[in-house]
Parts: structure tokens; sequence; C-alpha cells
């Protein structure tokens, strides 16, 4: 049973990649229309210089905890998982990163990389001019979804879909690490003081479901520090 349903997702993104690779590029008005309609739906953050999310987490691996995300301008992120085995603290900070006090680079960094930009989702998709819109395709519902590229860093990229009724952002897909992609399926969109936060979320790395986390709180605080992003000495 279980690998029919890893056939099955394996199956739902290759349909997926068909149709991008089909889809027919909309014009620059279209991409403004959709990106102030993300922002309405999710609600304004002006020159937000951080963003923090915390709530709880579920790896197939290591089982339930807690978690706790932290972005802040340019490009720096950390993120802390508590689970009943023990804690790990992933931290990234001028184009370097960090497992615990461990220095890391390559696929560990670029995985940092794309991990930071799906934190600032939809925000980061109106805070720059490297978003692109792909095109467009119908779902497995009959409704239409958007897919939105953010360009990264060489060679990595976020494809975004977007929901066209409700503006949601219900998938992003991160590429760029060589043949590797890591999925996330954003659900159960509720307010939290005053945004929308898809408050669910599934983690696939390959094809594979590896977990998933559920958001409890959003907040935008004020800057805080370079030594929130270095590894412990």
């Amino acid at each position: 049973m279980r690998s029919l349903r890893r056939l099955h997702f394996l199956a739902r993104f290759a349909v997926i990649a068909v149709l991008l690779a089909a889809a027919m590029p909309l014009r620059a008005d279209e991409l403004a229309s959709l990106l102030q309609r993300i922002e309405a739906t999710y609600g304004a953050v002006d020159h937000a210089i951080a963003i923090r999310q915390s709530g709880r987490t579920a790896s197939r691996l290591r089982g339930e905890g807690t978690m706790e995300r932290l972005w802040a301008a340019p490009d720096r992120f950390r993120i802390r998982l508590d689970y009943p085995s023990g804690s790990e603290v992933r931290t990234m900070a001028a184009g370097r990163a960090w497992q615990g006090s461990v220095d890391k680079s390559g696929p560990f960094l670029q995985a940092m990389q794309l991990q930071a930009a799906r934190s600032r989702l939809p925000w980061n998709l109106l805070a720059t001019e490297g978003v692109t819109l792909l095109g467009s395709r119908v779902a497995e519902n009959g409704g239409t979804v958007h897919t939105l590229v953010l360009a990264l860093e060489s060679p990595l990229r976020l494809l975004v879909e977007v929901d066209d009724v409700t503006a949601h952002v219900l998938r992003s897909i991160g590429t760029g690490i060589g043949d590797m992609q890591f999925i996330t399926e954003y659900s159960d969109f509720r307010r939290i003081g005053g945004h929308l936060v898809a408050t669910r979320e599934e983690h696939y790395a390959m094809g594979r479901h590896i977990g998933h986390s559920i958001i409890e709180q959003l907040d935008f605080p004020a800057e805080p520090g370079d030594a929130a992003f270095l590894p412990p000495r």
C-alpha cells in the first residue's frame, strides 16, 4: 500500500511537470494582478526585516517535537527542532551554513537556502523582481492553478503554485540541487495576527513523504542580530 501511494505521488508530479512544460506564459500585467491578489489575501508586510514561525513538527525519522524558524534580511536563517531524543539547530548566514557547530556546504547549504525561501512565502514573491509567471494549468479538482518561479541564487529556484480563486499558495517545489526536489504542500489556512497562514505543511523529498509541520505562531520581530544565526562556540 505504501509503495502504491508513493507511485501515485510520483505520477502526479510527473503529470505536473508535463503540464508546466506546456503551460502558456502569462503577460506581465497578469502577473502583477496575481501578486496584488496574493498580497491582499495574506496581508501586507511592509519592510519586514525578520519573520518568525513556531509550532509543532513530526518527522518520520525522529517523531514529534516542536520547531521554530527565524529568517532575517538579507539572507540569514535558523531552524530549531526539539524532539524527545534531542535538539537540532541549523543556521545560515553570510553564505555559510552550520548543523549545530559543524560547518556545512554544498547541498546542505543549498537546502538551507531553499528552506529559507519557503519560510518567507508568500511575501518574498512580492519583494523581488526575480519572479516570473510560468503559466497556468487545470488542477485535479477542475480549478485553475498558476505556477510562479522565484529565482534564487543560481541554480536554485522555487516553483510556487497558487490557486486562481483563493490566491492561496498550495505547493512549493524547490529545485536546483542536482535531480533532487523538495516539495511542501500547504493547507488549513487561518488568520494569525492579521495575516493568513497555511498552518499545516506536508513535506516531501524525492517523492517520499518525510513529515509535516503545524504553524501555531507567526510574527515579524525586530532585527535579531547576527549572533542569532551563528553556531555555538
